[in-house]
């Protein structure tokens, strides 16, 4: 009888050799026809590994032993540099919409006249109280990261707290919090906010080189907000419109990356940033169409690869439109939506009315 550890390091896979793993694909039928073994073997020495590059099959059909019907390794290394592309204009994008919102918070705090210092000890009030309610402590330190590159103005201004500090040295998630609470004690309304979470989401998975280009492994929530832009950001007809309007309300990187779209459409002000974000969009665009054809073969099965595909195109197209429209005065009135501002709800000014209650009171007496 053989042991626990043994029956669990038989089932350990044996590291391969990169022409060792090219036979294991062989062997389930992908072909070299569009690509040598030899320039799959170096590929997969220099520019990837196996098991991120294997990852990308799961768009292709296969039969009951395992085998696929019509994949080649060039479809794998054409995928993997697309999704490599994408994720690299999604860290730009998202490195845009953190800045531009530092700079919204900070443009907010002026309009209503903020120190600086109390929008800090209301977020870390909001913040012990969401922590006792599901049985944790919250330590507002956490949230200051120490680096060669911070250590010198957390040493230096800790013991204050103001916000500068906060947005300096904070993470996107915890920027995100800190916006919400400072949203709700100041009564403002900004329709971007609920996509920022979609934009830390998509943000976090790039920068971990998470395989975008894959078949979601479930579904996600409906994000409202998105749900109203959206018809609004694909306002042009186009055969992929319903469908792309579908996906982003129930595909992750979809919905993900029109929540990305849409909020450097309404945070981002500088022309610059804009110009460089369209070429980079620009550039994925045209590296998806390069073997379009590739993937229309009806016997490879990656129809889901294509829906997204087409989603992507329609929006990054929509999105560098909109910019040029944007730069040139040309959008309409309801396009002119996705640039709303924040709102704030009226601010009651002198001698509040009593309460209901208490001129129910008074009146009994």
């Amino acid at each position: 009888m053989r042991s626990a550890s043994n029956v669990s390091a038989s089932k350990n896979r044996i590291a391969l050799n990169t022409k060792e793993q090219c036979d294991l694909l062989e062997s389930h039928g992908v072909e070299f026809k569009l690509c040598s073994k030899a320039e799959a073997e170096s590929f997969l020495r220099n520019n990837t590994y196996f098991f991120k590059i294997k990852a990308f099959d799961k768009n292709f059909k296969r039969d009951q032993q395992g085998n696929y019907s019509k994949l080649d390794f060039a479809y794998l290394k054409d995928i993997s540099t697309i999704d490599f592309k994408l994720r690299m204009l999604i860290l730009r994008m998202t490195g845009d919409i953190e800045h531009a919102l530092r700079i919204r918070f900070n443009n907010l705090i002026s309009r209503v006249q903020e120190d600086g210092y109390q929008v800090i000890a209301d977020y870390e009030k909001d913040q012990n109280l969401y922590y006792a309610k599901h049985g944790r402590s919250f330590v507002p330190e956490d949230d200051y990261k120490k680096s060669v590159y911070t250590e010198g103005m957390i040493n230096k201004y800790l013991d204050q707290k103001p916000v500068w500090l906060f947005w300096e040295t904070c993470t996107l998630n915890s920027l995100i919090r800190c916006y919400s609470s400072f949203l709700e004690h100041r009564k403002f309304y900004d329709m971007t906010y609920s996509l920022l979470y979609g934009v830390r989401l998509l943000r976090n998975a790039a920068s971990h080189h998470n395989c975008l280009l894959i078949p979601p492994a479930a579904t996600i929530k409906k994000t409202k907000v998105l749900d109203s832009l959206m018809p609004i950001f694909l306002a042009t007809d186009n055969p992929v419109r319903e469908k792309t309007l579908y996906l982003a309300q129930s595909d992750p990187l979809i919905h993900d990356l029109s929540c990305i779209l849409l909020s450097h459409i309404n945070l981002v002000k500088s022309a610059g940033m804009r110009r460089y974000t369209e070429d980079q969009a620009a550039s994925v665009l045209r590296r998806i169409d390069e073997h379009a054809a590739w993937y229309k073969d009806p016997q490879s099965g990656c129809d889901y690869l294509l829906d997204q595909f087409a989603a992507i195109k329609l929006l990054l197209s929509e999105y560098i439109e909109f910019n040029k429209q944007y730069g040139s005065g040309k959008l309409s009135e309801t396009q002119l939506e996705l640039k709303t501002e924040p709102t704030r709800e009226p601010v009651r000014h002198g001698r509040r009315r009593p309460s209901k209650k208490a001129r129910n009171q008074a009146t009994s007496v």
